[in-house]
């Protein structure tokens, strides 16, 4: 049942969801910028380095479904206050790491309880976002990730290099702690049937959510987002400094331009959904998906021959940030209009899982196409074609399984 006037929303509590999402992405994502003072401090490869992301996302993948149904136990708010302040926890014991060990299995905890944070924060806005609001409500809170990520980047390692890594990561950390007490006092939802959270069967919903035909289309545009942004954060600086001729520091303004054009898109999207494409959830992703892909095409062929140069390669990376990092919003407002409000949580478990699969394998292969043809224009072409192909057979497959407007069509049966 939902608990929301009907064509209202709550930014005062769309707020404090959101700069819960920025206080922990301050800390994860900061911490990731602030690796070059670590790996100095400890005496460590690059290599040794790079494996704190993989111990934080191993562990977050691999309990995506079961933190998803921890969300649907627990609420929004109790989940929020809890993930909001495991991570910030465990970041303050970042800061008294004496090894790359202990780092490492901090990164493991830390994943764990980011895990709980996507699919609460989705909880919460699902139940204070009226349908004809859903997308833009989401598109606002994924960009405060988005806020967190580029104030970590940028406050962190100043931080750092005037009073150490560790201090810097202790400040974050606390903030996040902060953050998560303040939620206690300052986040109510709206009231949830507590009994038919306490009826509902794990093994029976795993397997109705997993015959929701629906769901599993979404998912593959999940698994296409995972694999475009891992892939263009890995190696877009690495691309515009080894095959454009960009000084480090100036490839560096392209990831941050890159960023802040996902912080642009990701709410964009969303009031471009819920308006003018009157909640057609379909078209939201073809149209993403596709430009996603005209960009992926031009910085493969147009930035390397050097039809586009300067600022012009940097308003490319701002527009394909704004398309390619703008889809959470979208995909996990789909999510929740295929799904019961009392399966939000286990539904955005699944997806995760999708859109880390992504992550997880695009990079490498990205990379390794590079590594062949001596440049990265080879790969940029084929992540082009991944766009073209999993948006169209997204598309079509959709087609049978979605509501062509979920604005005025919420919560198809989960049978799929």
């Amino acid at each position: 049942m939902k608990s929301k006037a009907a064509g209202k929303l709550n930014y005062t509590k769309l707020l404090i969801i959101s700069m819960a999402y920025i206080a922990v992405s301050l800390s994860t994502q900061g911490f990731k910028a602030i690796l070059t003072l670590v790996r100095a401090d400890l005496g460590i490869t690059s290599a040794q380095a790079g494996l704190y992301s993989t111990f934080f996302f191993l562990s977050a993948t691999v309990i995506a479904v079961f933190s998803g149904r921890v969300v649907d136990s627990l609420g929004s708010k109790k989940s929020l206050v809890i993930g909001t302040f495991i991570v910030g926890s465990l970041m303050v014991l970042h800061s008294f790491a004496p090894s790359l060990l202990i780092l490492l299995i901090l990164a493991f905890f830390t994943g764990i309880g980011f895990s709980i944070i996507t699919p609460a924060v989705n909880k919460g806005v699902m139940e204070i976002a009226p349908p004809q609001r859903r997308a833009s409500a989401l598109g606002i809170s994924q960009a405060g990730s988005g806020i967190g990520g580029v104030l970590g980047a940028s406050l962190l390692p100043i931080l750092g290099q005037l009073y150490g890594w560790q201090t810097a990561i202790l400040i974050a950390g606390i903030v996040a702690v902060g953050f998560s007490l303040m939620l206690i006092v300052l986040y109510n939802p709206p009231k949830v049937d507590v009994k038919s959270k306490a009826e509902v069967n794990f093994k029976e919903d795993m397997k109705l959510l997993l015959k929701n035909k629906g769901l599993l289309c979404v998912a593959m545009m999940g698994f296409l987002f995972g694999f475009t942004l891992a892939t263009t954060t890995t190696h877009l600086v690495i691309f515009l400094d080894q095959d454009i001729g960009f000084t480090p520091g100036l490839a560096g303004i392209a990831l941050a331009i890159f960023q802040m054009g996902g912080i642009f898109g990701k709410p964009s999207w969303g009031y471009i959904n819920d308006t003018i494409l009157n909640g057609n959830r379909r078209k939201g992703f073809l149209i993403i998906g596709l430009l996603s892909a005209l960009c992926t095409l031009m910085m493969g062929s147009l930035v390397p021959a050097g039809y586009i140069t300067g600022l012009g390669v940097y308003t490319l990376v701002f527009f394909f940030g704004a398309t390619s990092m703008g889809i959470p919003g979208l995909f996990f407002t789909a999510v929740g209009d295929i799904v019961s409000d009392k399966l939000m949580g286990t539904a955005t478990g699944i997806s995760l899982v999708f859109i880390r699969v992504g992550v997880i394998i695009g990079p490498p292969l990205f990379g390794l196409i590079a590594d062949i043809n001596g440049n990265y224009s080879v790969s940029w072409l084929f992540l082009s074609v991944i766009l073209v192909a999993v948006t169209l057979c997204f598309y079509y497959l959709s087609g049978k399984y979605l509501p062509k407007s979920t604005v005025n069509n919420i919560n198809v049966s989960s049978s799929g």
